[in-house]
């Protein structure tokens, strides 16, 4: 009877101990997957504040979002395999550009540039434009902040030259800007005036990605030169065109900030501009008519706070009825030190107003009681004062608490755990999602999937400054994938010499009737954001034939206006795919497209044709296309790079024995459609045997699909 109940006993026993490590391995996973989307998450919640208008939120996001993941990608992925454009610095940029501190912004978009990660999206343009926001913003704030006495009369001057410039009294402007010139040669503004003058107002050429960031854009071109109204009615026509657009909202607000700051109190047709906005409340008191300066604290939310940081992140609103000359602050009866060591003084911003503004700082902390002070001054001739109190305590570190032991005890079983487990979850998510990230059949247009090419990539950018090129293989040997990746690079190229302009064109299924039409069709669709409404080219004129002759004198005007818009080299580059259909067009075809490339603007036109082969001998003595290529082989990956396609796409999640990755090298010929094919069945295979690793034995299950004759297309040879 004993040893029964021993038996029930030590039966009660394991059965707890299960549940136990039940409880603890689903923690483990749970922590784990958070430990690994925390960046995600916050990065997410920037984005949205960003969105709302609530900048100082949003930059804490994105840094919080750096600390835990500090490389932009331009593709990342989650744990849950999401993939999302993880560009923080770009998005924090633009949260300092809308809270006023140029100088950050242009901080955080130069780390953006630098890191390259958002060069391969579609914000590469729109940062540019923002960066050149930002440097304008600053110069003009410096020049705003160094202006005396004497400046009044230039000012005077400027103002009649934007309202000539508004009613499009373009003589009586251009003979006040020679004035002005001559006075103040070195305004940042001028440059801006000429042109106005010359051509109007200018839209961005390149960048936007919508109506609304068009019309912001222009805004910012007439706030930076104080032309507020104009400025204001952009931003407003930004708003209606897309009402959730929070830029248009904030630069609204800080548009009539800035002209009430200017605007005298009697004008009251200007000030009637500003009325069909409502401007939201930003202090919950009523500060016209009062005596002292009020406050609206945000951050503490509360006058007595607890907490273990070694700072206090301080922040909110002040506002006076004639304005805030500065803040001081107390700590402990000392005056406040912020963290680069300098006594805290917070004034109005050049941008701000001085009666409502917003202001953050950040306050270290003693250990124990800290008493801060906080003194709003305006700017009344007889001056007055508010104070703000608050109590914050300090607490012990928490490594110094009697759990801390069991604490950290508990997080490093859980890490443990949790790397262990990591690969698992990845792999468990990639089974429910049927993960296969190989591609077969289609061109390759992602960057990360990308293998092998390097060499050739860096021979043919080496070449297309001065030669055109063919480039030849077998079928299905990625000569399409190549000509789209020579495409991303060559727009994010930064040549010290040289503008790329890369269009591509396919000519598959092109009659050779509209060869020249599909050809500038494809041209004027890549370039139409340079160029001006009122442009018009013989294409337009929607005629029955479309000659060589008509394509020639379309792609001269063309290039005389992409010419005018880089002070550097231009080079137009045409992608010419699938170029094996000129072998079925005429003679006189192929030596009309030939003779475009010989015309005098040809040194600003290059082309990188990919096919099969193209027809170099003709019935006739002409050999069109002979000699006029450098020519350039798509030849099979060397081995490194097949072993790269095949383990790389699918790291942390499969993997592959070596005997299988030999076997795929074997059976592929280190050809890369035919590697993808085979990955691809082997990826959906072990799937299905709910199975991480991939076999010889797998290789040899799936070798009769996936090279089957309906499978994989019949290698044609190259011509010659």
């Amino acid at each position: 009877m004993a040893k029964q109940s021993t038996l029930k006993l030590s039966g009660c026993r394991v059965t707890w101990l299960l549940c136990f490590l039940t409880v603890i391995f689903r923690l483990l996973v749970c922590t784990a997957q958070l430990q690994a989307d925390e960046w995600y998450e916050v990065y997410m919640d920037g984005k949205t504040d960003l969105e709302r208008g609530d900048w100082q939120k949003a930059i804490k996001n994105f840094q919080k979002a750096l600390r835990n993941k500090s490389k932009p990608e331009a593709q990342a992925t989650t744990s849950g395999l999401i993939m999302v454009n993880y560009l923080p610095y770009y998005y924090q940029g633009q949260a300092y550009l809308y809270s006023g501190k140029y100088k950050s912004a242009l901080e955080s978009f130069q780390n953006s540039l630098s890191s390259g990660a958002v060069n391969k999206t579609v914000h590469r343009r729109h940062i540019e434009k923002l960066k050149e926001i930002v440097e304008r913003m600053i110069r003009l704030s410096d020049e705003q902040v160094s202006k005396n006495e004497s400046d009044v009369e230039f000012e005077r001057r400027v103002t009649r030259l934007q309202n000539f410039i508004s009613n499009e009294n373009y003589n009586e402007a251009s003979i006040l800007l020679e004035r002005l010139k001559s006075d103040r040669p070195e305004d940042i503004r001028i440059p801006i005036f000429e042109g106005w003058i010359q051509n109007g107002p200018q839209r961005p050429s390149e960048g936007s990605t919508s109506p609304a960031e068009d019309l912001v854009d222009k805004g910012l071109e007439y706030y930076i030169i104080g032309q507020y109204e104009l400025a204001l009615n952009e931003f407003k026509a930004a708003e209606k065109s897309d009402p959730n657009f929070s830029k248009a909202k904030s630069w609204i607000r800080k548009t009539q900030n800035e002209m009430r700051r200017v605007i005298p109190q009697d004008d009251d047709s200007k000030k009637a501009s500003m009325e069909n906005v409502p401007e939201p409340v930003i202090i919950e008191k009523i500060i016209t008519q009062t005596i002292a300066p009020v406050f609206a604290i945000r951050a503490p939310a509360e006058a007595f706070t607890e907490t273990r940081s070694d700072y206090l992140e301080l922040s909110g609103q002040a506002g006076d009825d004639q304005g805030i000359e500065y803040i001081e602050l107390t700590v402990n009866g000392e005056p406040g030190i912020d963290l680069s060591g300098e006594k805290v003084k917070i004034r109005p911003g050049v941008t701000d107003d001085p009666k409502k503004f917003s202001f953050s700082t950040d306050i270290p902390l003693q250990m124990g009681e800290n008493q801060i002070v906080l003194i709003a001054y305006d700017m009344d001739l007889t001056r007055h004062q508010s104070t703000e109190l608050f109590t914050v305590i300090r607490k012990s570190p928490i490594y110094q608490t009697p759990a801390f032991g069991v604490s950290v005890g508990a997080i490093f079983l859980l890490g443990l755990g949790g790397f262990f487990i990591s690969g698992r979850i990845k792999y468990r998510i990639a089974i429910v999602n049927k993960y296969n990230p190989y591609i077969a059949g289609a061109p390759i247009r992602n960057e990360e999937m990308f293998f092998g090419r390097e060499k050739l990539v860096k021979r043919i950018l080496n070449i297309i400054h001065n030669n055109s090129l063919m480039v030849h293989g077998q079928r299905r040997i990625g000569k399409t994938s190549l000509q789209h990746h020579l495409k991303h690079r060559l727009e994010t190229l930064q040549d010290s010499e040289f503008h790329f302009i890369p269009v591509m064109i396919d000519l598959q299924g092109t009659s050779e009737e509209r060869l020249f039409k599909t050809l500038m069709e494809e041209i004027l669709e890549v370039c139409k954001p340079t160029l001006n409404n009122d442009v018009s080219f013989k294409i337009d004129q929607d005629k029955d034939k479309y000659s060589v002759r008509d394509f020639s004198r379309d792609l001269n005007s063309l290039l005389d206006i992409l010419r005018e818009d880089t002070k550097k080299k231009l080079k137009l580059v045409l992608l010419i795919d699938e170029v094996d259909q000129m072998n079925t067009y005429s003679e006189q075809i192929n030596q009309g497209l030939r003779s475009v490339f010989m015309q005098t603007f040809a040194e600003n036109l290059a082309a990188i044709m990919s096919g099969s082969y193209i027809k170099k001998t003709w019935e006739s003595e002409g050999s069109p296309w002979f000699n006029f290529f450098e020519e350039l082989e798509v030849t099979p990956f060397e081995h490194e790079d097949a072993v790269n396609l095949i383990k790389r796409p699918v790291a942390g999640i499969f993997s592959y024995d070596d005997e299988a990755i030999e076997g795929i090298i074997n059976y592929s010929e280190c050809k890369p459609y035919i590697i993808q094919k085979l990955c691809v069945h082997l990826i959906n295979h072990i799937i299905e045997q709910k199975r991480r690793r991939v076999t010889i034995r797998d290789v040899e299950i799936v070798r009769e699909l996936a090279l089957s004759p309906t499978n994989v297309e019949a290698a044609i040879p190259v011509g010659s």
